[in-house]
C-alpha cells in the first residue's frame, strides 16, 4: 500500500512539473509579441516609467543588500532627478514588474538592473517580519527584519 501511494505521488509530481515557470531576466527573450509597452525605460535617467499607473522606478543600479528598516531609509533619503519622494515598492508593485503575458516568465523588458534575488517590499507583517518579493521564484513571502535583501525604490509620477 505504501509503495502504491509513493508511486502515485511521484507520478503526480512528474506530470505536474509543467507548472514550474521558466524565468528570464534582462529582456533578452526575442518574443516581443506580448511585451507590456506601459513600462518604458529612460536610459539617460536610469529609471523605468510605468505609464499606465504613473509610477517611476529607480533602475540606475541595483541596491545593496540591507535589512528591512535600512531599505526604508535608503528609499526615503533618496534624492534622485530632483525628486525626494521615493519609497520602497509594495507587494503589488513588485508583482506588476513580472511579464506574465509572455511564454517565459520575465521581469518587464524595460528593467536592466533587477537581480534574480529577494527584494524587500514596503509591507511589514507581524512582530518582527516583513514581506519580500523573490525574483528568482516569482513569489513573495515573509522574513525577519534582520535578513538582508535588495530593494527597488519607486515614486508616483503624476
Amino acid at each position: 500500500m505504501i509503495k502504491t501511494v509513493i508511486g502515485l505521488t511521484l507520478t503526480t509530481a512528474m506530470l505536474s512539473a509543467w507548472f514550474v515557470p521558466n524565468f528570464s531576466f534582462g529582456g533578452n527573450n526575442n518574443d516581443n509579441t506580448h511585451v507590456d509597452k506601459n513600462f518604458q525605460r529612460d536610459d539617460k535617467k536610469g529609471v523605468v516609467i510605468d505609464t499606465k499607473n504613473s509610477r517611476m522606478y529607480y533602475d540606475s543600479k541595483p541596491s545593496n543588500r540591507m535589512h528591512f528598516f535600512a531599505a526604508w531609509d535608503y528609499c526615503k533619503k533618496m534624492d534622485y532627478l530632483g525628486h525626494n519622494d521615493w519609497r520602497v515598492a509594495s507587494k503589488e508593485e513588485y508583482r506588476s514588474l513580472l511579464e506574465l503575458s509572455r511564454r517565459t516568465l520575465m521581469v518587464k523588458h524595460a528593467f536592466k538592473n533587477v537581480k534574480e534575488e529577494r527584494y524587500w517590499t514596503s509591507t511589514d507583517d507581524r512582530f518582527d517580519q516583513a514581506w519580500y518579493f523573490d525574483f528568482d521564484l516569482g513569489r513573495y513571502s515573509t522574513q525577519k527584519y534582520t535578513h538582508k535583501y535588495r530593494t527597488i525604490c519607486v515614486r508616483d509620477s503624476k
